[in-house]
């Protein structure tokens, strides 16, 4: 029976040439461009990632510092209705001043125009 597992024997290199060097780097750059296209991330995925990660740390450190996950939970709770209330108000209040200026430059082009 062979074992399993075996250690590579590394091969003894040759001495490379200037000529073949420029060919071996040039080997390797296309390798990496191969792999990185083969590998392709998503940008989405990754903030959705480091999002979550963001929150799953910010749980432990309220956890240890209220000393349960109870109360650092309701801890967590409190702080997201508080920017949830403090939050509405202000997109509508945007929301409502973005509307007005849309109207403005409606009327001022509307009375621009020859007619």
């Amino acid at each position: 029976m062979q074992p399993l597992f075996r250690k590579r024997q590394a091969t003894p290199t040759e001495k490379v040439t200037p000529h073949d060097e420029a060919a071996l780097k040039a080997a390797y750059q296309r390798g990496r461009k191969d792999e990185r296209a083969e590998r392709r991330r998503s940008p989405i995925l990754a903030v959705a990632l480091v999002a979550v990660a963001l929150v799953g740390g910010t749980s432990l450190v309220l956890a240890a510092k209220e000393g349960s996950f109870r109360e650092g939970g309701a801890m967590m709770d409190a702080g997201v209705s508080t920017a949830a209330s403090e939050t509405v108000p202000t997109l509508k209040a945007g929301a409502r001043q973005a509307r007005e200026g849309l109207q403005q430059v409606q009327d001022n082009l509307s009375s621009d125009q020859p007619g």
